[in-house]
């Protein structure tokens, strides 16, 4: 695993963990994983909009994808490319955010998962071994199948079982109003043209099976919100981290 930190001069913030206690947790978060393929990019910014984690690890990345111009992550363009990236790669990038000192403090992901984190060493910890869990499955072949919801629960207990200081659960997730439309599909089920994405949760996966421009054709994609009853798209988060509200008709519950 190559490591490359982003981090501005911390020594007069006791409270942030310095550049070897950054690379030690990522070294023994990610264990005896085999991580001979992994690329890390940590980047410290004092004011953002929070910590978070993307995983790049469904395709092949080249030196020349190391930073990107555009999205949330367009700030990585303003450091040059290592020289010593490998030729292909998969990549993990983190941001953490703040000084350290606002610990312990509790937090609410997108899915729905509640975590209480006692230090930023701690909040670092589960942000990596989530991401490493999308590595571990798409790269590896662990955790068939399993989506935002089995990272979750496979990063807390992996991070408790290193020594880390962390609570975090599932909140269970409010029952959403009801249109009309939905008792007509339910009696109706033939007129539903969509009936396995209904109950989809976000954090779900399912799998692009068209892509006019041919970009996300046969990837895996992260349901982000249930659909509405009338919808005929469905919001999901693609590999790199795009959103789109993609037409049900193109994706798959189950891969083809």
């Amino acid at each position: 695993m190559k490591i490359y930190l982003y981090l501005p001069d911390h020594s007069n913030e006791s409270l942030f963990p310095d550049r070897n206690s950054i690379i030690h947790i990522l070294n023994h978060v990610a264990g005896e994983t085999d991580t001979t393929d992994l690329v890390v990019s940590v980047y410290h910014f004092q004011k953002s909009p929070g910590h978070r984690g993307t995983a790049y690890v469904q395709r092949w990345m080249h030196p020349a994808d190391f930073a990107t111009g555009r999205g949330k992550w367009a700030f990585t363009r303003q450091w040059p490319i290592p020289p010593d990236l490998p030729e292909r790669f998969k990549l993990i990038r983190v941001l953490i955010s703040g000084t350290g000192g606002n610990y312990p403090k509790s937090e609410m992901d997108i899915y729905g998962w509640l975590f209480r984190y006692q230090s930023m060493q701690d909040h670092l910890a589960l942000l990596f071994a989530h991401e490493l869990h999308h590595f571990r499955r798409h790269h590896l072949g662990f955790h068939p199948r399993e989506g935002e919801h089995g990272a979750n629960r496979w990063a807390l207990d992996h991070v408790l079982k290193h020594g880390y200081s962390i609570e975090g659960y599932r909140r269970k997730s409010r029952r959403t109003r009801r249109f009309p439309i939905t008792g007509i599909l339910k009696k109706f089920p033939s007129a539903d043209p969509f009936p396995g994405f209904r109950s989809l949760e976000p954090g779900a996966i399912v799998h692009i099976i068209h892509d006019p421009k041919g970009r996300y054709t046969g990837q895996d994609a992260t349901v982000q919100r249930r659909i509405r009853s009338n919808s005929k798209r469905l919001v999901i988060r693609t590999n790199d981290a795009a959103v789109w509200r993609w037409p049900m008709q193109w994706l798959s519950v189950q891969k083809k």
